[in-house]
Parts: C-alpha cells; sequence; structure tokens
C-alpha cells in the first residue's frame, strides 16, 4: 500500500512552534523599544538642526523674519507643545503668531513617544524667531531639551546667538 502524504501540523508542533516564537518575542521586545527611542531621539536632533538651517536661509532669502513655533494642528502656533510638531512661518508683522497674509513655509509633525521636547529660551518666549537679513536668532538663544523616558540619553541641542547649534547629553532633564 502505498503511503499518503499528511498536510498540516499536529497539535503538538503547533505548539512548540508557539512556545518558541513567545520566548524569542518576549527577548527582543524590550530591545526593541530602545531601539525606536534610539531612533526617535536621533530623528530630533536630525529635524531641529535642519529647522535652524531652514528658518536662517528664509530669513536671509525673504528679508524677513522667520519664526519656529510649537504647533498640534499644524496652521497655529500653540505653548509648550513641541511634542506634536512645529511650524515655520514668515512673520511679516513680528507678533510671533501666523496671520492670515504670512506664509507657512514648513510643518513638522513629531509626534513623539520615547521622550518630551521642550525650548528654554533666553526671553522665555515659547518659539523661535530668526531675524531678516542674516538670519540669526537674536534675543531667540536658548536650548531645546528631549527628555528621554526610556534609557536613552537625555540630549540639550544649544542654539547660539550667532545661529550655531550643537549637542549635549545632560545627566537630566
Amino acid at each position: 500500500m502505498p503511503y499518503s502524504t499528511k498536510n498540516g501540523f499536529t497539535l503538538f508542533e503547533l505548539i512548540v512552534v508557539i512556545t518558541i516564537i513567545a520566548i524569542f518575542a518576549t527577548i527582543a521586545l524590550p530591545h526593541f523599544n530602545n531601539l525606536m527611542a534610539e531612533r526617535e531621539a536621533k530623528n530630533v536632533k536630525a529635524t531641529l538642526l535642519s529647522m535652524n538651517h531652514l528658518a536662517r536661509n528664509n530669513a536671509a532669502l525673504y528679508h524677513s523674519n522667520v519664526v519656529i513655533c510649537p504647533s498640534v494642528d499644524q496652521q497655529q502656533c500653540l505653548a509648550n507643545s513641541w511634542n506634536t510638531g512645529f511650524i515655520l512661518f514668515i512673520d511679516t508683522n513680528k507678533n510671533r503668531r501666523v496671520d492670515a497674509n504670512e506664509k507657512i513655509l514648513h510643518q513638522e509633525q513629531l509626534n513623539l513617544k520615547y521622550g518630551d521636547l521642550n525650548w528654554r529660551g533666553t526671553l522665555r518666549i515659547p518659539s523661535l524667531t530668526f531675524q531678516a537679513g542674516y538670519g540669526l536668532p537674536n534675543g531667540s538663544n536658548g536650548s531645546f531639551y528631549y527628555c528621554s523616558k526610556t534609557s536613552v540619553q537625555h540630549i540639550r541641542i544649544l542654539l547660539s546667538k550667532m545661529g550655531q547649534i550643537r549637542f549635549e547629553n545632560p545627566a537630566s532633564c
């Protein structure tokens, strides 16, 4: 009598495979979260560096003040909401708010999950202004703080009076 082939798994084989997958997932999940937190921190650094350059260049190009401010809806400034994102716009009347005739140059949505982003400026203003002509952040120097909720190091992103950025890793936020 010829042998017949079976197409399927036994219950024991299925339980063994599911157990092995569960063990690998239990080991890998904490490392995956740490990897995602590190990636978020690197993205924040790169985004803020590129927004700094974009704001400086546009202030010099348009000969107008360019403001970076936190925003939830990507249309209006809202203080202390850097975690959700920010906008970059031309501020023709220098009031640090988006008005009907002012052009939004860039919208950045962040939605941070593994840390918090805050701005601490010298004048305690919740936005940054790059001055017309030279593109320098006069009166808007200060630091962004990315405070990690995981084991990833905290990041301090310092903005000088000349618009230069440097990074530090403080022990605490």
